[in-house]
């Protein structure tokens, strides 16, 4: 029997990426309700970087979730 691999797109970058079994190579961050490549959540550990800020508002608004404050480097925090 092979194994099945799920893959996931990330919603920051658009990279696919495996989740299971054995490799989970992304992030669920369950206060903006976002899936992304452990690239992107490794990558933005300081804040999400200038040009990810309109696709996370743009989720954020489209899923009712308040925006957070942006961080002292005028960065939205990762969650």
């Amino acid at each position: 029997m092979e194994d099945f691999k799920n893959f996931c797109t990330c919603q920051m970058c658009g990279s696919e990426y495996q989740m299971g079994p054995h490799v989970y190579a992304g992030k669920h961050i369950a206060t903006y309700d976002l899936d992304v490549c452990k690239s992107c959540y490794e990558g933005n550990w300081d804040g999400w970087a200038p040009h990810y800020g309109e696709k996370l508002v743009a989720h954020l608004k489209e899923k009712g979730i308040p925006i957070p404050e942006k961080n002292e480097k005028g960065w939205y925090p990762r969650g």
